[in-house]
């Protein structure tokens, strides 16, 4: 594939720009965009990958955006007014350009898998299945079994392992090489508790525990949970799940057919709801800035915020009604504990639950006895980053930023 230059302006700093044409389509590439991400040795670190010429601060942006492209085989060259000399191959091109937006030419290559929602139905037919949830910790370190993991957490919203030892040890483990297990005020590693309230939290009772997330009123709420079931000799004490992936559907489902759901829907990701954590007198934290449901431009969840024990009684300021905030609630609630969208099951020693903290709810039913659990949160980014190398090969994930 061959470059044109079709158009350029060299002499007019941050407007400066040139069109080329690949293969019968257009792209315009602004010269200040191409002298920051220049592809030469002296412009990027070799091994760490960062900018070592900050266009902001080390050059002079009136005049040596100034540049003067030409085509030198199967490459656009820049000769800038400074002496600088940027190179471009036509794959670096292709896989950078931006404008216009019609030919941009999308880099599967990169693309994680997609997301797999479930419901009761679904999620039972996931489990019985010989290729699903089968993590195995005596093979744990294995790369197929890994990726397995990951790639069921990231798709599904959680995986089990099996056949770990019930052990505080073994749960360190498992956490570790899933990501890095975030600190809190609850515990500085993996977290180890009973009914003792040993701190003021629901948690630590007893008591049933409806559908939430944990940890709505922090800013960084964890990324993904990690429970494991030390020891149980008493009654209950079951988990229910539920995937507010599938639940958003639905109610995108209704919303397009109906306008009162229309309105839920948009209180729900729109209107702010107030959380705190107020148990402990040395430790009050609070958060009031998100939605109940964060969605993206696709519409797409992006993350949940949910545990109405922990809501403040604060309703001001409001973009919706009081009255119709509360109704959109119900309604989320209703579908969260309808039985056809979630699963309930007992934990047990030696088989770990992990699931994300954002997008999968989880619930626990009243128990008596003794009842041990031990488990982590887990900081989203290192999972994700994790992640992201085990999908993808280094070579094509730099090719892409």
């Amino acid at each position: 594939m061959s470059i044109e230059i079709v158009d350029s302006v060299e002499d007019k700093s941050f407007d400066n720009y040139v069109t080329i044409k690949l293969d019968d389509s257009l792209y315009l590439f602004h010269l200040v965009y191409l002298r920051d991400n220049c592809t030469s040795e002296k412009s990027f670190h070799e091994e760490t990958n960062q900018r070592l010429i900050d266009v902001f601060n080390d050059i002079d942006l009136e005049t040596d955006l100034n540049g003067t492209p030409s085509v030198e085989g199967n490459e656009l060259v820049v000769k800038w007014h400074d002496g600088h000399i940027s190179r471009f191959t036509v794959k670096w091109l292709l896989n950078h350009a931006y404008y216009p937006s019609k030919n941009i030419v999308k880099n599967e290559t990169i693309k994680f898998p997609s997301r797999i929602s479930w419901d009761k139905t679904r999620f039972c037919e996931l489990k019985q299945s010989k290729d699903h949830f089968k993590n195995d910790y005596n093979h744990i370190h294995d790369d197929i079994v890994k990726r397995n993991i990951f790639h069921e957490i990231y798709q599904y919203g959680f995986t089990f392992i099996e056949n770990v030892p019930v052990s505080i040890e073994a749960t360190k483990e498992v956490s570790e090489i899933i990501s890095i297990i975030r600190p809190t005020h609850y515990d500085t590693g993996v977290w180890d508790f009973t009914s003792d309230l040993s701190k003021k939290d629901t948690a630590y009772t007893s008591l049933a525990i409806d559908m939430h997330t944990d940890g709505n009123y922090w800013f960084e709420t964890p990324g993904l949970q990690l429970f494991h079931l030390l020891m149980h000799d008493g009654q209950g004490g079951e988990t229910r799940i539920c995937d507010v992936a599938h639940v958003l559907k639905l109610i995108q489902e209704k919303a397009s057919k109906d306008e009162s759901w229309q309105e839920t829907l948009e209180i729900l990701t729109n209107q702010p709801i107030e959380f705190h954590q107020s148990g402990e007198s040395e430790n009050v934290f609070f958060e009031n800035r998100y939605p109940i449901l964060q969605i993206d431009e696709n519409g797409e969840l992006i993350q949940c915020r949910w545990n109405t024990s922990d809501r403040t009684s604060m309703l001001k300021n409001n973009k919706f009604s009081v009255n119709e905030i509360y109704r959109a609630m119900a309604r989320f609630n209703d579908l969260i504990n309808d039985s056809s969208n979630s699963v309930r099951f007992p934990l047990a020693p030696g088989t770990i639950l992990v699931f994300d903290n954002w997008r999968v709810l989880h619930a626990r039913t009243a128990f008596n006895g003794k009842r041990r659990l031990c488990g982590s949160y887990l900081t989203r980014d290192d999972f994700i980053a994790r992640f992201r190398s085990l999908v993808f090969k280094r070579e094509q994930w730099l090719e892409s930023v």
